[in-house]
């Protein structure tokens, strides 16, 4: 059976997660930091562009922990279809342990659609080809526009898939999106197994980016590899962390 996320709803239309004792997103401003926390960070959308090299034809990965209501990859979608022609494909993998059912996501991208319209098309694409099918361990897989945008979501705990992944895709992700719920709530997704499958699935120049500043995140992405600085958060959030692979 799937694990399914233990939420509540609050008087503004958002789910609460009760487990975890925080929000999965907030419609004040949730788009505007995961614009510039994860895509500005990572240097999208002009990461998107094609190279006239053709050594810079191959799909770039985009890797997240903590899928959760899907914002981060909207957004992405997004901003990749806005990106003019010829652009990358992009292949996005991403984990979560509790995934949502279509029905509760059909009512979240209502609010997302009525907050930030610039999602329509997202929302309703990646809606439409959504499965319920969800079982631990499992793995659902889409594509979007002539499969150029594909989508691959694991679900499970994230060291365990991210581990499981290291055989196919060592020294291949391009970028990283660290989310999931801050570390002091969900202390098992910000662990150093996990640091370290991050860095043994990435490659020289991977960049990687995290709403959250703690100690114990920098300490335990430096020890894995990562080169990590603290840069601004953005409105209430006063630091947020950047890293990278250097070369």
């Amino acid at each position: 059976m799937s694990n399914i996320p233990d939420i509540k709803w609050l008087a503004s239309g958002e789910p609460y997660s009760e487990q975890f004792q925080d929000y999965y997103f907030s419609t004040d401003g949730g788009l505007e930091e995961t614009e510039y926390v994860f895509l500005k960070q990572n240097g999208f959308p002009q990461r998107f562009i094609q190279s006239t090299d053709h050594q810079e034809t191959a799909a770039i990965k985009i890797a997240e922990t903590g899928f959760g209501t899907g914002l981060n990859f909207l957004v992405t979608l997004y901003h990749w279809l806005q990106t003019p022609e010829p652009k990358k494909p992009v292949h996005y993998i991403a984990v979560e342990k509790y995934p949502f059912s279509k029905v509760l996501l059909s009512r979240i991208y209502t609010l997302f659609s009525e907050q930030w319209p610039q999602l329509d098309e997202p929302c309703r694409v990646l809606l439409d080809a959504w499965s319920d099918s969800l079982n631990p361990q499992s793995v659902f897989k889409c594509s979007f526009f002539k499969q150029r945008f594909k989508l691959m979501l694991l679900n499970g705990d994230a060291q365990q898939e991210l581990s499981a992944l290291l055989p196919q895709h060592k020294q291949s992700i391009d970028a990283w999106y660290l989310d999931g719920f801050a570390p002091a709530r969900n202390p098992d997704m910000w662990q150093q197994a996990l640091f370290n499958s991050l860095y043994q699935l990435s490659k020289p120049g991977t960049t990687l980016s995290t709403f959250t500043a703690a100690g114990f995140v920098r300490r335990g992405l430096i020890d894995a590899g990562f080169t990590i600085n603290k840069i601004p958060g953005l409105g209430k959030k006063r630091e947020i962390i950047r890293g990278e692979i250097t070369v």
